[in-house]
Order: structure tokens, then C-alpha cells, then sequence
């Protein structure tokens, strides 16, 4: 789902404005340029953007890894929060003998590999879709050069860090694997190489695709809004007012929290592609192909089991894109102002 449209800043002509105009500040309060109204609201350093995108995946990994791991278990077996955890516990918490054991909690923040994979995802996200994002904008728009970035730079996604996915999610849900039984076990259900080492691969882009356009839209919308008194909806006037109160940090990590929130909860699409991409990676011989396992889904479950590790997967990604772009932004604009960009 897409933001409304933001105002425009194009000048007679249909040719940008040459000075952008400046932000109407409480008084006492300097006034500053502001960025133009189709611009995603990131400097544009895409390195350090990299760098401290790596930084929060792999802070949102340690941090959260047992939430990612409720949410496969969720979706591994269609199955609602509560027995989700009660799988989970079993698995873990308790050894072959009955007996409780307490560190075993620690197997869900395995394989390792799940670390590298959320690193080098959070490193890609902004960065690659921001940069081919400055690419388009100019002649297909702002909506379509970024439905067109964001796909382009989903598919790098799925390039890059879909095998470390599979790895991730077939290891951690089966515990009995290293990653050369890992990856000869898919491969006998698989056709080919690269079908085995991206398989659900499809879902993954899904999943990637709908989420990140509908949060960079929702992003630029609302920092427009809070820049631009008057121009975002009434009913929230007095909630951006209450954010330019704010230090300019504390405001972008609220607004990110609220841009994550709408496209984790009104995408249907992240959801439905993310269980496609964990029956897939879990259990390659029961679901071999994605319009298999689409079928399979729909005709056991209904739409619902679409949806099935959405409250797990809801808290992970809200709370886990806040501590991975919060960081991402705050160590970027550091290094913008010692660099003076």
C-alpha cells in the first residue's frame, strides 16, 4: 500500500525548484533547508549508510534472533502464537530425557549464519535502493522510480542473502544439519544448483519487495509531513507538532518506528511471502515448488495461514527495523556532519 501523494516542489514549467524552501521552526529556533519533497529522507553517504546498516541488522540479530526463530516455527507448522511456543520450548528448553535445560534457549540464535545474512541485508536495503532510487526519480517519477528501485534492489536482496536465508531457516528448524548436508539435502528435491541454494528464493523477493516500498513510501511521506506544517492529514497535525518538539534524531527514529509498523501490518503480501519462503527453505521435499506450496497453504488453511507467524514476525521487523535503520541514520548523520555533507 502507497503513502498519498506528497505536495509538489516543481516550479512553472514542471523543472524543480532551484532553492528549496526552508522549514517554518518553532521561534527561537533557526531555520534550515529543507531537502526536496521527492528526495528519501537519508543523506546520501552510501557507504557509511552501508556500514551502519550492517551494524543495526547484526545489533537487531542479537537482540531479537529468538523472535525470527518463533516466527519460522510459526510458520513451519501453520500454527498460532501459543502452540508456536509450545514447539518451541520442546525443541529447546527441554533435552531427549524430559529434563529443563535452561541454556538450550541459546539453539535459537543458530546457525551463525543468520548473522551474516541480517548484516549484509540491512547494509543493502537503504543504500541500493536509495542510491538507484536518484537514478530513476528524475525520468519515471517519484512512485514509479521507486516501485522500480525497490524491485531492482529486492532482487539484489534475494542475490546476495537468499542462501544464507535458506541456510539459516532449513538449519535452525531441523538442528541436525551442517552446511554441506544442508545444502546436499535441498539439492535432491532440486532440480538444479542455484534452485537448491535459492530455493524459496520467489518468496523471499515477495516478502523483501512489499515491505521495503511500502515503508520507504510511507518514510518520505511522514518526514514531509513533519517538515512542511500543514501539509500532512489534520487529525495528525497535533502528533507532528509533538515530533518537531523533538530532537531531529528522536523524531526519525518515531516516524521510522511508525513507517515500519504500516508495512509490516498492511502488507498481506510480506506475510503471504514469507511463509511461502519458510515451508519452502524447512522442508524442500513436501513443498517443491512456490505454486505447490501456495495451493498447499490456501487449501489447508485458507488466507489465514497466509498470515500465520504474523504477530511474531510483526514485533521482529517493527522493533528490529527500528534498532537497524534507528542506528543506521544516527551513525550516518554523525559521520555526515564530521564530513560537512
Amino acid at each position: 500500500m502507497s503513502a498519498p501523494e506528497e505536495p509538489s516542489l516543481e516550479a512553472p514549467g514542471g523543472h524543480r525548484a532551484a532553492i528549496a524552501p526552508r522549514c517554518s521552526m518553532p521561534s527561537g529556533q533557526s531555520q534550515t533547508p529543507l531537502r526536496d519533497a521527492g528526495s528519501l529522507p537519508f543523506p546520501m553517504l552510501y557507504s557509511a549508510l552501508a556500514a551502519n546498516g550492517a551494524k543495526g541488522g547484526a545489533t537487531k540479530y542479537l537482540a531479537l534472533q529468538f523472535l525470527n526463530y518463533a516466527r519460522w516455527t510459526a510458520q513451519e507448522n501453520s500454527v498460532a502464537f501459543l502452540p508456536a511456543l509450545r514447539i518451541m520450548m520442546q525443541r529447546n528448553l527441554f533435552g531427549q530425557d524430559g529434563r529443563v535445560q535452561p541454556l538450550g534457549l541459546i539453539k535459537m540464535w543458530r546457525p551463525s549464519v543468520t548473522l551474516l545474512n541480517e548484516s549484509v541485508h540491512w547494509a543493502m536495503k537503504v543504500p541500493v535502493s536509495l542510491f538507484l532510487y536518484e537514478q530513476m526519480r528524475e525520468p519515471l517519477g517519484i512512485h514509479t522510480g521507486l516501485f522500480l528501485a525497490v524491485a531492482a534492489n529486492s532482487a539484489a536482496e534475494v542475490l546476495i542473502t537468499g542462501p544464507t536465508e535458506r541456510f539459516g531457516v532449513h538449519m535452525a528448524l531441523n538442528r541436525s544439519f551442517s552446511y554441506a548436508q544442508s545444502y546436499q539435502v535441498t539439492r535432491e528435491c532440486r532440480p538444479n544448483f542455484g534452485a537448491a541454494l535459492w530455493n524459496g528464493g520467489c518468496g523471499l523477493w515477495v516478502r523483501n519487495f512489499a515491505w521495503n516500498y511500502t515503508f520507504f513510501e510511507w518514510k518520505r511521506y511522514f518526514h514531509n509531513a513533519l517538515d512542511r506544517p500543514g501539509t500532512g492529514p489534520a487529525w495528525m497535525e497535533s502528533h507532528f507538532e509533538w515530533l518537531r518538539k523533538l530532537e531531529k534524531k528522536d523524531s526519525a527514529n518515531v516516524l521510522t518506528f511508525e513507517s515500519a509498523c504500516l508495512a509490516t501490518y498492511l502488507t498481506f503480501f510480506n506475510m503471504a511471502g514469507d511463509n511461502v519462503k519458510t515451508k519452502m527453505s524447512a522442508d524442500p521435499k513436501a513443498f517443491p515448488t512456490v505454486r505447490y506450496t501456495l495451493w498447499h497453504i490456501y487449501e489447508q488453511y485458507g488466507l489465514l495461514g497466509f498470515t500465520r507467524g504474523g504477530l511474531f514476525k510483526g514485533i521482529y521487523l517493527v522493533a528490529g527495523s527500528t534498532i537497524a535503520i534507528g542506528l543506521q541514520e544516527r551513525l550516518t548523520a554523525v559521520m555526515a556532519k564530521l564530513l560537512n555533507k
